[in-house]
């Protein structure tokens, strides 16, 4: 009877989505996901709208290089992969996630770090570059 009411529960939680680039191994973490999901299609004013919500006015030094990026990638890109994750004891996360551009070698990488602020999952740095090694210098 136990194991009965165990499925039918398992079997009534709500499915969770499936990450919206290739994980590699990582965790998922929603606040990370919806940020790269909108990277991911081109909707870099989406993007730096969720991606900045802690920043307060530092959301206007995005304007330039979103602006920048809508101009060079309107469609977004082809695909993506989540190539780093660190995971902190304090509850820090940081991501550095390529996205690969139609018909070109190199990635543009994205670096996201995010952490629990009064119990809600905030993005609270970014760095976004075509030369992977520009964003590493992020990661702390």
């Amino acid at each position: 009877m136990r194991h009965a009411f165990l499925a039918m529960m398992l079997g009534a939680a709500p499915a969770v989505a499936a990450p919206v680039c290739e994980m590699r191994g990582a965790e998922a973490f929603e606040v990370l996901d919806a940020s790269k999901a909108e990277f991911l299609k081109g909707d870099f004013e989406a993007f730096a709208d969720k991606a900045s919500a802690v920043m307060g006015s530092g959301r206007d030094s995005l304007d330039e290089p979103i602006a920048q990026l809508a101009g060079l990638f309107p469609d977004g890109f082809e695909s993506c992969q989540t190539v780093l994750q660190r995971k902190e004891p304090g509850g820090m996360v940081q991501e550095v996630t390529t996205f690969n551009i139609k018909d070109t070698d190199f990635p543009m990488s994205l670096y996201l770090a995010a952490m629990p602020i009064r119990g809600e999952w905030q993005i609270v740095h970014l760095n976004f570059d075509t030369s992977v090694t520009k964003v590493l210098d992020s990661l702390r």
